[in-house]
């Protein structure tokens, strides 16, 4: 059992380069990502369990209180839907490219969210409280907003709503059940950071089953899906950034969190979701948005770690404060 939860920490810890490790396998073995394929169902209750796990293991951050988390709900939920439609529209693009992006930013944040700002540094709670509660609404969301902005989407809702309720429902009980029998499970997951590398077991099966589905758009028509993917990390980018720089005033942390479930969204949701009635060119838009979603979490860490030890090093360097220099002289 202790093997299981050091392997689980070692996962957790190395969670964004094996995301994009499981990229590389996936577009490399096409049998393995066909296997994976089968597999995706397993990989949103282990994503969504490991994020739940995630948040109860992390040690206690400073609330930031419900009226700023339905402020920072708002602005996932509708204020990142509105900035992009109104963009993407004033530009003129292909139909189905735009139908793409706005699809993409109705779907709620991903599931891993809360496990993924573990690995990051961030904050787990509020990413799984904007997570959480985004998924839970999404059957009425999303095609009620769709309509709105002119995307066709035919949401079968009772049966989505109660395929999500039997995922997060069946994870937070079992998370629930591991909070509560802590110490007889505490070689299994000895921190959170094993938690996370629950949910990076999923994630990496997600991975490597999106590559069965990218290979086929490549083959198909290699120069739009090469636009189409450098649109996803560009919405991606966009929505994130702007969400940090929006909350910015609540602390680095916080800022940034709300930065990672602005850009990061459960396109497979959207996917599933959508069915049939999407255009090939715009369910090819729907699977590059899996690109960023696995890959940037990388290229965060490292711009993370790459702030802190530029703050570190502003520091050690900081000029002392001579005392005699700034005395007030003598009255005469």
């Amino acid at each position: 059992m202790r093997f299981l939860g050091q392997g689980l920490a070692c996962i957790g810890r190395r969670g964004p380069a094996l995301l994009v490790l499981s990229l590389a396998l996936g577009a490399a073995f096409a049998p393995l990502a066909a296997a994976a394929y089968q597999a995706l169902p397993i990989s949103a209750f282990l994503l969504t369990l490991g994020s739940f796990l995630s948040a109860s293991l992390a040690p206690a951050e400073k609330a930031v209180g419900w009226r700023r988390i339905l402020l920072a709900l708002v602005w996932v939920a509708v204020g990142v839907p509105l900035l992009a439609a109104a963009i993407v529209f004033q530009l003129h693009l292909d139909p189905a490219l735009e139908a793409g992006v706005v699809l993409s930013v109705l779907a709620p944040p991903v599931g891993s969210a809360a496990a993924i700002a573990v690995m990051l540094g961030l904050q787990p709670r509020l990413a799984l409280v904007a997570s959480l509660a985004l998924t839970l609404a999404a059957p009425l969301s999303m095609p009620a907003f769709a309509t709105a902005l002119g995307v066709n989407m035919a949401v079968d809702m009772p049966h989505l709503a109660w395929r999500l309720a039997i995922i997060i429902g069946s994870a937070a009980a079992l998370a629930q059940a591991a909070r509560h029998w802590r110490s007889r499970i505490r070689a299994i997951l000895p921190d959170q950071t094993a938690a996370a590398g629950v949910a990076v077991v999923g994630l990496m099966i997600v991975g490597l089953a999106t590559m069965s589905g990218i290979r086929t758009h490549w083959v198909t028509d290699r120069s739009a899906f090469t636009v189409f993917a450098l649109a996803a990390v560009g919405v991606n980018l966009a929505a994130g950034g702007v969400g940090s720089l929006l909350f910015a005033a609540w602390g680095a942390k916080n800022a940034f969190t709300i930065g990672l479930v602005s850009g990061n969204r459960n396109v497979t949701l959207a996917w599933a979701a959508a069915g049939t009635t999407l255009p090939a060119a715009t369910e090819a838009y729907v699977a590059a948005c899996v690109l960023p979603v696995l890959a940037l979490p990388l290229v965060v860490k490292g711009v993370i770690g790459a702030r802190a030890r530029l703050v570190r090093t502003l520091g050690r360097h900081k000029l002392p404060v001579n005392p005699a220099a700034v005395a007030v002289p003598p009255k005469a």
